[in-house]
């Protein structure tokens, strides 16, 4: 009787105080959704949410975006294609000083890549591959083209932040479906022992080449649980009875159970989010939503056992871990450890099944017999 009566004092305080919603633009358009709201009220968890922008950076949409931010005092994420950066861009200019800004308004500068392709396989949901996947150089020269093109972009202040996040385009190398991992593992790709499909996306997440790729690189991934759909939308701006539905579904997604922080996935080159993120934004504050910083996302403890944050330091231990279980299992056969592969120096792995030769390998590196990081000096100095 209690729940049913707080329920009830919800829907009446929020029928009541709807219209008193600070709606600092868009004002119009936002007294639309509120009065929709209130014919069917809206419950609301009061989440923590944090908005990140992938694709960009766009000289139309993201100064926008920005202002209205500001506006707010909302920090987001902005995971930015470095391809816009390159000097052979016509506009690199202007979007390099429109990264600088971002970050001098306190925003986080993430990597999505350079270009916009899967680190993995991707597939159609009719079966059919649409991306086979970088290969393991061309990940590191990806990642590496994007960390070098930041750094310039910014003048070396993008190392200089607290944190070091990367979003793999399309999810793919953290995310994969789980058609992706049965077909990987039908095709002898990957050896996972898990039943459910959640099991062997975590064993999936302790060998993905891509994840210990970035991991080596210095960063952590940071994946979504709140995707807005704006993907599903052409980059000009749908008519207003659609913007106004869009609005009130991602609204309805963002508080809705389970009560947990949102890590929500929008698009900076997509221009509907100029007039549904300060709205949303105004109404969600005035639901019970908070919405907060990078900063304060990365301390939560849910996101990380749902592997929606990945940190760079549990990708290697798993990278080390991984390593250490092929020595033992080697060692269990009968066959050499690495340290004993002479006179070829090669080293065993027990993820692929196979020796790797004298300086090769991904993140970890055979040298003489033994895996060590890409980063090594060791490595560095001696191979090529």
């Amino acid at each position: 009787m209690k729940v049913r009566f707080l329920i009830l004092s919800f829907f009446i305080l929020f029928h009541a105080h709807s219209m008193e919603c600070d709606l600092k633009s868009q004002k119009e358009l936002g007294q639309e959704i509120l009065k929709d709201l209130t014919q069917s009220p809206l419950s609301c968890l009061k989440n923590d949410v944090h908005l990140t922008f992938d694709d960009g950076p766009s000289l139309s949409v993201t100064p926008a975006i920005l202002k209205e931010l500001e506006l707010r005092k909302v920090k987001a994420t902005f995971f930015v294609t470095s391809t816009h950066l390159e000097a052979t861009h016509e506009k690199y200019k202007e979007k390099r000083d429109l990264v600088n800004q971002t970050l001098t308004s306190g925003h986080l500068i993430a990597s999505h890549g350079h270009e916009h392709h899967a680190y993995d396989l991707r597939m159609k949901r009719n079966g059919e591959i649409e991306e086979e996947g970088f290969s393991q150089e061309e990940r590191e020269k990806q990642m590496q083209k994007s960390m070098d093109l930041l750094q310039w972009s910014t003048q070396g202040k993008f190392k200089q932040q607290d944190l070091l996040l990367f979003r793999f385009p399309y999810g793919r190398g953290a995310m994969p479906s789980e058609m992706e991992l049965e077909h990987k593992i039908k095709n002898g790709e990957i050896h996972l022992s898990g039943t459910t499909y959640s099991e062997k996306l975590k064993e999936y997440r302790s060998i993905s080449p891509a994840l210990q790729t970035i991991a080596g690189g210095g960063f952590s991934h940071l994946g979504w649980n709140h995707d807005s759909q704006d993907s599903s939308y052409g980059v000009k701006a749908p008519e207003k009875n659609v913007l106004k539905e869009y609005i009130k579904k991602n609204l309805k997604g963002l508080c809705g159970s389970p009560q947990v922080t949102k890590v929500a996935l929008f698009h900076d080159i997509k221009e509907m989010n100029i007039s549904a993120i300060p709205l949303i934004i105004d109404i969600g504050q005035c639901l019970g939503l908070k919405f907060i910083s990078a900063q304060e996302m990365i301390k939560n403890s849910g996101l990380k056992s749902s592997g929606v944050i990945i940190e760079k330091n549990e990708i290697l231990k798993g990278t080390v871990s991984n390593v250490l279980n092929g020595i033992q299992a080697v060692e269990k056969l009968g066959q050499p450890a690495c340290s004993e592969v002479a006179p070829d120096k090669s080293c065993w792995s027990e993820q692929y099944k196979k020796y790797y030769a004298h300086c090769s390998g991904g993140d970890s590196v055979c040298f003489e017999g033994k895996w060590k990081s890409r980063t090594d000096p060791i490595i560095q100095d001696n191979c090529h």
